[in-house]
């Protein structure tokens, strides 16, 4: 990226479910605000190309990344899926599936690409009787324990609630799957539940972050009020506590069970 003075700069974007949704978008505008500060932006082309038909999941926080978008000019291309690639000869094929028209492919050259991959279940899981049809392990969406064997709950990235699969959802659904498999213990039913948090923290700029916190049906769930960091708009509060408090929260707190801040809701 610091090499590229000038040509086109592709950004891909796989279908869902990927590791965040943000993430293809967080390289692109670090990449464009860095070709601003370096004053080569005028000579570059950044074109993002998106297998979904939206800029962002959820609306709320698609105007503030419209005008990053306007900003940098960057070219928006959706229902395009990343396919093949000739890294040689630097061409890239992508599938157009639009609504109601026959599924094209269309050929794009590049000077630049960023990749995010398309995103699988480890073939053990995919392949194994807990996985659901798609390859994700089969839980109930609020109390995380598998639907078919009783003995069996799941977090993080290889199950398949309908959420971002992100370390900030998993930070929220470790204590309901511990609650939940000390209740089954003693004999009891689940106790807590997961409300569908997740969280994206999305690069805008070097020292400005949109702080997009949501969970099941897109609802908005907000760690801190709207006068201290509001999440629908850029922030150096945001970029502050990316970079400065949760590093130590993950390490020092969440990998050792002592996160405070993560009580779930109770059934």
């Amino acid at each position: 990226m610091s090499g590229l003075k000038e040509g086109k700069a592709l950004f891909t974007q796989p279908p869902m479910p990927i590791k965040c949704a943000g993430a293809p978008q967080k390289s692109m505008y670090l990449s464009a605000d860095h070709w601003t500060r370096t004053n080569v932006i005028k000579n570059i082309d950044i074109e993002f190309h998106n297998a979904g038909g939206v800029l962002f999941g959820i609306k709320d926080y698609v105007p503030a990344l419209e005008k990053y978008i306007e900003k940098y000019s960057i070219g928006l291309n959706f229902h395009h899926n990343l396919v093949a690639v000739d890294g040689p000869a630097r061409k890239a094929w992508f599938e157009v599936s639009k609504p109601d028209l026959p599924v094209e492919r269309v050929e794009v050259d590049f000077d630049m690409m960023h990749v995010t991959p398309p995103q699988c279940a480890p073939d053990f899981i995919a392949a194994s009787p807990l996985a659901d049809r798609a390859g994700w392990v089969d839980v109930d969406q609020a109390n995380l324990r598998h639907k078919t064997y009783d003995n069996i709950w799941s977090l993080g990235d290889v199950m398949n609630a309908p959420n971002a699969k992100t370390a900030a959802a998993a930070r929220k659904q470790a204590p309901v799957v511990a609650d939940n498999i000390i209740a089954d213990i003693r004999g009891r039913p689940a106790v807590s539940q997961y409300d569908g948090y997740g969280s994206c923290p999305l690069t805008v700029e070097r020292g400005k972050i949109v702080l997009a916190e949501f969970g099941y049906g897109g609802a908005l769930q907000p760690s801190f009020p709207s006068w201290l960091i509001d999440g629908t708009q850029p922030s150096r509060l945001a970029w502050l506590l990316k970079e400065k408090i949760l590093p130590p929260i993950y390490w020092q707190a969440m990998l050792k069970g002592r996160e405070w801040l993560a009580k779930p809701e109770k059934l």
